[in-house]
């Protein structure tokens, strides 16, 4: 038994040498058994091969790192199952091993999982994990800004700072306060319009409600940041560009041949970069004074570090895409789910029409409202509403399947705050943190962990503890110092929009059985599977409802 990390490590280089050893003694004898017999040879080879290959290839393992969980397939059974199952990978290795941190070596290489909620919380706040790490290896390939840009940015072409900090100001000056309430002022305006464009007869027909939900937030947001005359996503191509670009990105991340071999996305991403182009070529971010703080400011930021046209264009594909692909898939199921139930429905209509009008008897008796315009409050809808704050957040329990990224800077001692135990990460190791694990897990959400649960966030039912509790296990928008910075936005605008539906208006011919989510590809939001969104529906205006003009105020 060796008493010391030396001895440890003396002890298992000597076994690896003695097996190594003993290969190499076998391979005369198979050279000799090829004579005779071709097909043992064969199985003999591979069978060394692969022994050689487990000895010499598989990272070694420090007894005081996160336990090994070895794969059943030597060498690279983990990057199979990764490749297979993808985000679901994470959930079958906690269900078959019950572990709050492992570590799955994967060819020379090695990978941390944190499974378990509390150990994810402490790893976020982390100083020696580091996310931009990423950055430098992903951004180029799937965005494809040359790599200088991406030194620029984060200090390592050795005459810029890292830019992080500056934008970190940036986004926390943009999303709040007076910036925050025009933000959310213009994007509700475009959708107040598209509710009022509702025929007051035949409804509006809508054949796919995640597409329409789609277009709604693609155009409202757009707006909001962009601004009004210049959006350069005011051309409805540019839009499903964008969307065609998300739907098909991944083979990008590979960095070979991206003409080729993702040339969907490529393609897409093209067209997308090319509007942006012609945007900031016109330098329309800041001519038109509907062009929102944030982008006025990230693109001032920016150019401080000299990019051209051209990168800024290539860089900013992202800033879209961000601000709607998560908010979408969880609008989308949170209104499947609450439509679906019509005991849920009338639940949160009265509870809507309560935190609008008060005690109003003539809007809480269902008589007609005229012709009058009706102002939804943004602001305080959340403790207004709280079963359909409720709602929206166990939707987004459920369609939450991000996988949250470090890299470890430096050997570093990681601690349970709950349980007290100690894990050693190594420097250069990546470390992934699933947020469907912690989700789904029954230990901390009930045994119905995998269904929807309308209450589930009702904390005045549930108790401090277990508030404490589910709060540390939510994490849909990471932590840290780089916690998503517009999850305010998203539940403000949300809310919004649905209480606005509730009360007035019907969505007829929601299908729950023609509804199935999907499994995350890449960590991302959950989509409902192709032709299994819901099915053709029509939003119509609620009788007594039908001259009401809506608006928001923020």
């Amino acid at each position: 038994m060796p008493s010391t990390m030396a001895d440890a490590v003396a002890e298992i280089e000597s076994i690896l040498d003695t097996g190594i050893a003993a290969i190499k003694g076998l391979i005369p004898m198979i050279w000799v058994q090829s004579k005779t017999s071709p097909v043992q040879f064969l199985v003999s080879g591979v069978a060394v091969l692969l022994s050689y290959l487990l000895l010499t290839i598989s990272p070694p393992h420090d007894p005081s790192e996160p336990p090994l969980i070895k794969p059943r397939f030597p060498v690279i059974g983990h990057l199979f199952g990764l490749l297979n199952h993808q985000v679901n990978y994470f959930s079958e290795l906690f269900t078959r091993y019950h572990l709050p941190i492992a570590t799955l070596p994967i060819g020379n290489q090695k990978l941390y999982v944190i499974f378990d909620a509390p150990l994810q919380q402490a790893a976020l706040k982390a100083k020696d994990m580091d996310a931009q790490s990423f950055m430098v290896d992903f951004v180029p390939r799937i965005f494809g800004v040359k790599q200088g840009t991406v030194d620029k940015l984060l200090g390592k072409d050795g005459v810029h700072p890292n830019i992080m900090g500056d934008m970190e100001q940036v986004f926390k000056s943009a999303l709040s306060g007076d910036n925050l309430q025009k933000l959310a002022s213009t994007t509700l305006a475009t959708m107040a319009d598209t509710l009022n464009d509702v025929d007051s007869k035949k409804g509006t027909k809508i054949p796919n409600m995640f597409l329409w939900l789609q277009s709604l937030l693609s155009r409202s947001t757009s707006k909001a940041l962009w601004g009004e005359k210049h959006n350069p996503f005011k051309d409805h191509q540019v839009i499903d560009a964008q969307w065609d670009f998300e739907s098909h990105l991944g083979p990008l991340v590979l960095g070979v041949l991206p003409s080729i071999v993702a040339r969907r996305a490529y393609l897409a991403r093209n067209k997308v970069q090319s509007a942006l182009l012609s945007y900031f070529s016109a330098r329309h971010y800041e001519t038109d004074p509907s062009t929102s703080y944030f982008i006025r400011a990230r693109t001032r930021l920016l150019k401080r570090y000299d990019l051209p046209d051209d990168e800024l264009a290539k860089n900013e594909v992202a800033i879209t895409l961000v601000a709607t692909t998560n908010v979408l898939s969880t609008l989308f199921w949170c209104i499947a789910e609450i439509w679906t139930r019509p005991d849920l429905l009338q639940q949160i209509r009265a509870e809507a029409l309560l935190a609008v009008f008060g005690n109003s008897q003539k809007a809480l008796s269902g008589e007609d409202m005229g012709t009058r315009t009706i102002t939804i409050p943004a602001t305080g809808l959340d403790a207004k509403c709280p079963l359909l704050a409720s709602c929206f957040r166990e939707s987004i329990r459920l369609a939450s399947q991000i996988v949250t990224a470090r890299r470890v800077l430096k050997d570093t001692m990681l601690t349970d705050p709950v349980s007290g135990s100690s894990y050693m990460l190594k420097a250069d190791t990546n470390v992934m943190m699933p947020a469907k694990v912690v989700h789904r897990n029954t230990a901390v959400w009930g045994a119905d962990a995998e269904g929807f649960n309308p209450r589930r966030f009702m904390w005045e039912e549930l108790g401090p503890k277990v508030e404490r509790q589910r709060k540390a296990a939510f994490v849909p928008f990471g932590g840290g110092k780089h916690m998503c910075p517009g999850r305010h936005f998203a539940f403000t605008e949300n809310l919004a929009l649905m209480a606005a539906l509730a009360i007035g208006f019907e969505i007829e011919g929601l299908d729950r059985s023609k509804l199935k989510m999907g499994d995350s590809k890449r960590g991302e939001t959950a989509k409902p599977l192709p032709g299994l969104e819901g099915g053709e529906v029509v939003l119509k205006k609620r009788e007594g409802w039908e001259g009401v003009e809506w608006e928001f105020s923020c």
